[in-house]
């Protein structure tokens, strides 16, 4: 009876927080949907409104122009890769959640959490310091942000709520940009995350401020980026007994439903903090050749000297300091398997890095002879890590050990981008010297535009070879409950995947093949104590024989008038699934009518449902901060769950906002799994969502 009323309750509140906007919203004018920094593909849902508004014509109206461009640094090239502003309303209310726009990742249930990609082809390599992994959501690394080139000084606020001011979840972030000229800009970032959580012991505090300068110079460039990260994630270790969520009338107290800060769980007072500091410079120095033209006007004859792009010489510098703390001032009895620092309280690891690329690049087309652009670069990179050691046992001994690691890599590529139908490219890269010689990386790709049954239809096909030494906290790593040092081989990986893609009936192909040999992963491999609990002690492995993994995904986009259904569907298969296990199946649909109210306000509203087959996912390990697989003493499913949304999605010019019922299904009864995302953490209970981002010019 309680879960009926939190249900009408829920779509009372929505149903009149939309009849408050309806009445409400028309009264503004805006000039344009807002464009800020929140991961969209403009390219592939509709954006821009680009209304005309009429006006007296008595009245001066002074325009403000709106247009800006972004793009972020490669690395290797040190050129700028271009990146639509992102001006999309579609899914916008999925923009904050830690399960991303297409609820393809698991997590611990709160904004903020650690995350891990149910879908293999998703998950992404190990970047500068292996514990930003599970926090990629939220961790920009200085090669990912977007610099931002704008005409009208302008300033964007986003802000998302849910929940209570109690066990509720805020999210602000907001970004300035401003130009002295047409070739110098400058802009402040900030992002901060403030996830309380539904159950104890789960709040997260995240903070990101960034400053850049740029010049763009006929013939220099120079862009400066300064970023520092403060993230904390408070550890609970999962609810102590699955029951509560699934079967509550079992516990002790005999209770029909338990209120989620009531529920116990494994730890208190146990802490990840990440410190983050980065720097970014690039230069650049444009190659160009002068030619004369002539140009009649009448009986006049204009002769102008022009330029003529032929390439670029590049440096790209980027360092930083990363720094990682487990704190642990409460540990259950038996919970780890070892102790090995006696009466320690604090893991601390400390980076240091450096990365410096020279780079020359000769542009595609600066020449009749020029079919394709070429790269080539050399990159010296140099990794110092500090972390604890011994010299003999006793706490007395301890000390932070240093270790440098550095390498020189070479690579280049030849693309070509510009052709009518047809593109290409090859990429090559491999070490030459240092202490990861050896490893490659070669990746080869073509895209066609053809006709498919009479439409217009795009082609992608990609192949990737690479074979790579495992992190050097995968090979090293000591803290007070887990260590090891390892001799790992290199990881050879291989995928071939190709993409199919038909815009006049909404529908995309993806499959994939990827083989991996030496796969390295983290274990737990703890004992029982005395036959009740589990002991827990993670670890690294590596797999000796070959692991195979296909996956195909169909995104479908149907349309009858206003009415919407978007469908993404994957399916997977893993040869192995004690060591990679994975869903077989994972989807999203959206289900939603689109349609302007008062001809002004875009509105989508509907509702989505995510759901993925059971499987024994990967755990997680509060004290060493990563995903693992279970420990086959005690390995539980999760999955069978459909968790449903119902939203009222909204555009208004420059205001994008939304309203949410999250998670409306929440303690539904039927034959399914139980509502958690990883073992023993169950997903966020029923709460009402909102958001809104505004952009301001001039």
């Amino acid at each position: 009876m309680h879960g009926t009323v939190n249900k009408r309750t829920g779509f009372r509140v929505l149903l009149t927080a939309v009849q408050l906007l309806l009445a409400v919203l028309p009264a503004y004018s805006q000039s344009q949907i807002s464009q800020n920094q929140d991961g969209f593909e403009s390219s592939l849902y509709e954006g821009n409104l680009k209304d005309v508004v009429k006006r007296d014509s008595t009245v001066i109206q002074r325009e403000v122009p709106k247009d800006y461009v972004q793009w972020t640094m490669n690395p290797l090239t040190g050129l700028m890769d271009f990146i639509g502003p992102d001006t999309v309303q579609y899914l916008f209310q999925n923009a904050h959640r830690t399960e991303g726009l297409k609820s393809q990742y698991s997590n611990l249930g709160n904004m903020g959490s650690p995350r891990i990609s149910r879908i293999f082809s998703l998950r992404k390599d190990a970047p500068v310091l292996l514990f930003d992994t599970p926090l990629d959501h939220f961790v920009t690394n200085p090669s990912e942000f977007r610099f931002t080139d704008t005409k009208t000084p302008h300033l964007n606020l986003t802000y998302f709520s849910g929940g209570n001011k109690i066990t509720g979840d805020d999210h602000l972030k907001g970004y300035f940009a401003a130009n002295f000229g047409k070739k110098t800009g400058i802009g402040i970032n900030m992002d901060y995350i403030y996830g309380r959580g539904r159950y104890s012991n789960q709040a997260t505090k995240m903070f990101d401020s960034r400053f850049y300068w740029y010049y763009h110079g006929d013939v220099y460039k120079l862009h400066l980026s300064l970023n520092t990260d403060h993230i904390k994630v408070t550890e609970n270790g999962g609810i102590t007994d699955d029951d509560y969520i699934v079967s509550p009338e079992k516990m002790a107290e005999g209770k029909k439903e338990y209120a989620p800060e009531s529920i116990p769980v494994v730890l208190d007072r146990n802490w990840n903090n990440l410190n983050r500091t980065q720097m970014l410079i690039a230069q650049s120095l444009n190659l160009r050749s002068a030619y004369q033209r002539t140009d009649s006007i009448g009986d006049t004859v204009i002769t102008r000297t022009l330029f003529r792009e032929i390439g670029t010489f590049a440096n790209t510098t980027e360092f930083g300091t990363l720094e990682r703390r487990f704190i642990y001032y409460d540990t259950p009895a038996h919970y780890y398997e070892h102790d090995w620092l006696d009466n320690d309280s604090v893991d601390k690891f400390q980076n240091f890095y450096l990365d410096n690329t020279f780079s020359f690049n000769l542009n595609e087309g600066f020449s009749k002879w020029a079919v394709a652009g070429f790269r080539a670069f050399a990159k010296y990179e140099f990794r110092s890590y500090r972390m604890a050691d011994t010299l003999q046992a006793g706490r007395s001994s301890e000390y932070l050990r240093r270790e440098n690691e550095y390498s020189v890599i070479v690579g280049g590529s030849i693309d070509r981008e510009k052709g009518k139908n047809l593109n290409l490219g090859v990429q090559a890269q491999t070490v030459v010297l240092g202490d990861r010689i050896g490893d490659f990386d070669l990746v080869g790709n073509i895209d066609l535009d053809m006709n498919l049954m009479k439409r217009p239809a795009s082609l992608t096909a990609r192949a990737m070879l690479s074979g790579r030494t495992p992190d050097y906290y995968m090979r090293h790593y000591h803290a007070s409950h887990f260590w090891w040092d390892e001799d790992l081989d290199k990881e050879i990986r291989m995928r071939a995947e190709g993409d199919i893609r038909i815009d006049r009936t909404g529908t995309r192909l993806q499959a994939g093949f990827t083989n991996l040999n030496k796969y390295t992963y983290f274990h737990d491999n703890g004992t029982t104590y005395q036959d009740e609990a589990v002991l827990h002690n993670v670890g690294i492995s590596q797999e000796s024989s070959g692991i195979q993994v296909i996956d195909a995904t169909l995104d479908q986009n149907l349309s009858l008038g206003v009415l919407h259904w978007d469908n993404s569907i994957t399916w997977q298969y893993s040869s192995n699934q004690d060591v990679l296990p994975l869903p077989d199946l994972n989807v999203f649909s959206n289900l939603y009518l689109r349609f302007v109210y008062a001809k002004r306000l875009k509105i989508e509203f509907g509702g989505d449902v995510t759901w993925f087959s059971e499987y024994y996912a990967p755990d997680y390990s509060p004290a060493a901060g990563v995903f693992h697989t279970q420990n086959s003493s005690s390995m539980v499913k999760v999955g069978n769950y459909p968790m449903i949304n119902i939203y009222a999605n909204c555009v208004l010019r420059d205001v994008r906002f939304y309203v949410m019922v999250y998670h409306v299904n929440s303690g539904m009864d039927g034959d399914f799994g139980g509502p958690f995302w990883a073992p023993h953490y169950p997903m966020a209970p029923r709460m009402f969502k909102m958001g809104i981002s505004w952009t301001f010019f001039d």
